[in-house]
């Protein structure tokens, strides 16, 4: 594993080398770096240190890890295993069917494809579909009709498909350009992939709904950038084209949806755009507002989570999203606290534990109920969790590790 980091010294959208350190979590395991049960190897640490740039409202890690750690051939991740995310895909080839028309031809090339889920469902629009992927999870792709190649996007990848397949109609970013590790190499290669008439479709966290509703657990590793709308103006830009459209679909707890064209016409997104840049120009005061209210949190949650455990014993859990990893670190949660986690059944996650801890992650098939409250480690998808297990029968409380209550000051 590779253990040189990157520090962020300039804006990677806008180029301004005054950025404002706003959020400090401490050092975290990478989210995906499970460990086999029963092997004893201790997870690697990073920080989590994130600057803000207030030219063009991104957030950025201080420091980044290399993209061969944090993607490895063996990432766990599917989105086949969570309804939330199949809806919001379903979601987005909605809204590009709108602005498209008809897609039935038309070639779409997802960059990050995962296991093909969101391909699958371009494909049963009529779409011809193609991915790049860095993960295992490319098999995944393949085995279910699209065609994938595996390997990290970049210039070579861009000039590659130009050849032997020509240009895009559309290309897709779900929830993966923030993924992505320097910037202006991305930016040259989709210059080289698209074309005059391609769409760029990006959806990822919004930086608003992110300082609304706390999610300071989507600071994580894979995460080297967080944008706002006028992150994207400036990245439009940078690509010579336009904002078509925005929207900001709910998923995981309020995204950005981004449609970019290099086609003439007027920019359908600019009635609201006085509206947008004068409520982002105050984020990052909510950025330093949200770093306290971490610190809330940690006290109330800490204590009202060892209350539980001291009448009752260790918690159970259930779901383990690679977010999860900040807040258990953060509270100085192990095995000792709680027993396991449990997923649903045919995740690779299964058999790990926890990073950072000895929490065993296990089948929902091998589910034990404990005396106390269920730990929900998925809070940013509470309604489809609970909904979930009391359609498995678990009738007794659960608690979600991030709720609003938990940054009132003296809440409990």
């Amino acid at each position: 594993m590779s253990q040189e980091l990157h520090e962020i010294t300039r804006c990677e959208v806008c180029g301004d080398s005054k950025l404002d350190r706003v959020i400090d979590l401490g050092n975290h395991p990478m989210c995906d770096d499970l460990v086999q049960i029963g092997e004893a190897r201790v997870c690697k640490e990073y920080p989590i240190d994130i600057l803000f740039c207030s030219r063009c409202i991104t957030a950025h890690q201080r420091f980044q890890v290399p993209k061969q750690d944090l993607f490895p051939q063996t990432y766990h991740y599917r989105s086949r295993h969570t309804a939330d995310v199949l809806n919001g895909m379903r979601q987005l080839v909605d809204a590009t069917e709108q602005m498209l028309g008809d897609l039935r031809g038309k070639k779409v090339l997802d960059v990050g494809c995962n296991d093909g889920s969101l391909l699958a469902i371009f494909a049963e629009r009529g779409a011809a579909t193609f991915g790049v992927e860095p993960t295992g999870a490319a098999k995944d792709a393949l085995e279910r009709g699209h065609r994938v190649v595996e390997a990290f996007f970049g210039e070579a990848v861009a000039a590659s498909f130009v050849k032997d397949c020509g240009r895009p109609d559309v290309i897709t970013f779900t929830n993966v350009f923030a993924h992505i590790e320097d910037l202006a190499h991305v930016i040259r290669a989709l210059k080289l992939l698209s074309g005059p008439d391609t769409m760029i479709v990006i959806e990822n966290h919004y930086i608003g709904a992110i300082l609304e509703k706390n999610q300071f657990d989507t600071f994580y590793h894979e995460h080297p950038r967080t944008y706002s709308y006028t992150s994207f103006a400036f990245i439009a830009n940078a690509l010579g084209m336009r904002i078509a459209k925005v929207e900001f679909p709910q998923r995981y707890g309020g995204n950005i949806r981004i449609f970019l064209t290099g086609a003439t016409g007027e920019h359908s997104g600019h009635d609201r755009w006085q509206e947008l840049s004068a409520k982002e120009k105050d984020l990052g005061d909510g950025f330093r507002r949200l770093s306290k209210r971490v610190e809330i949190w940690k006290a109330n949650k800490s204590a009202k989570l060892l209350r539980e455990i001291e009448r009752h014993g260790r918690l159970v859990a259930k779901a383990f999203p690679g977010r999860a990893a900040i807040p258990i670190k953060i509270l100085g949660f192990d095995v000792d606290q709680i027993s396991a986690v449990y997923e649903k059944p045919g995740s690779g996650k299964i058999g790990h534990y926890v990073p950072g801890t000895r929490i065993p992650i296990l089948s929902d098939d091998d589910f034990v109920e404990g005396k106390g409250p269920l730990l929900n480690l998925a809070w940013h998808i509470a309604p489809e969790i609970h909904a979930y297990m009391r359609g498995r029968g678990f009738s007794g409380d659960i608690i979600d590790i991030i709720s609003p209550a938990d940054f009132v000051d003296g809440g409990k």
